[in-house]
């Protein structure tokens, strides 16, 4: 199943949307923060993760390690 999620540069705290796919972030492995520049890894700074049909939100606040439960 695919998900659409909301992650967070950790440093500037800008948001940014990914997909995730069998635990996988889809199409990139490595984000540059639009705002900062800094790279980081999405999967870890997974802020929201959101319904596929509307924007509401499904869940907030999961840690890296509770994605594994969605793929």
């Amino acid at each position: 199943m695919t998900y659409r999620a909301r992650c967070s540069c950790p440093i500037c705290n800008y948001e940014e949307e990914v997909w995730i796919e069998k635990g996988k972030v889809c199409f990139t492995e490595i984000i540059s923060c639009i705002r900062c520049g800094n790279l980081y890894d999405p999967l870890e700074f997974i802020s929201h993760l959101m319904d596929l049909r509307s924007n509401n939100t499904v869940s907030s606040k999961h840690e890296s390690s509770s994605l594994s439960t969605f793929s």
